[in-house]
């Protein structure tokens, strides 16, 4: 499951102007083609020899970009994922039961993490887990661990600006130092 976004590495290691936003781009604004590309790697890295995190791969693609059905745009992807999603469900040997429960946790699991991440002041519900970030904590009911808990998520921040092109961009990236992002995650709190 951590590999789900295994296809941005490129992407994240040489992030993107985006000249609309004057701002990087992420995952939401990141080209179409550059998209694709992305989700087409992410794949094929799995397909051969885990065909099971391919499935996955492939199953979270397609969530994130349902509302593109029927976008011409788009079309090509969501065909391709489609094909892979079914040789690779029959790679897997997993009845339908398994591969979406595996899915419905790897949704959870990358929503929290945005959530988090992302510091989302709304609470939410997905896949009968209630959760919204609370003085510094990411609240969560049913709760599924012995105590609350902190983790440690390695990143590099840079400032939120106008960078003016790629080239600045990446210049302020590659000097930025990593650090850590503390996420701790507690039982929910009214």
């Amino acid at each position: 499951m951590r590999e789900h976004d295994n296809g941005w590495r490129e992407a994240d290691a040489a992030p993107r102007w985006d000249p609309e936003r004057r701002r990087p781009h992420d995952f939401l604004t990141m080209p179409r083609p550059a998209r694709i590309e992305v989700w087409e790697r992410g794949v094929s890295r799995f397909a051969g020899e885990h065909p099971s995190a391919a499935l996955l791969i492939t199953r979270h693609a397609r969530r994130l970009h349902r509302d593109r059905r029927g976008a011409e745009r788009w079309q090509e992807l969501l065909e391709t994922l489609d094909e892979l999603e079914r040789g690779l469900a029959e790679a897997t040997g997993a009845t339908e039961e398994e591969i979406a429960a595996d899915d419905r946790l790897l949704d959870r699991s990358d929503t929290l993490s945005l959530a988090a991440c992302s510091a989302w002041t709304d609470p939410f519900e997905l896949h009968g887990v209630r959760a919204r970030l609370h003085e510094g904590s990411l609240r969560l009911d049913p709760f599924p661990l012995a105590g609350a808990t902190t983790f440690r998520i390695p990143c590099r921040r840079i400032a939120a600006r106008d960078y003016g092109g790629d080239a600045a961009l990446g210049g302020e990236f590659a000097a930025a130092r990593w650090g850590e992002l503390m996420v701790r995650v507690a039982p929910f709190a009214p």
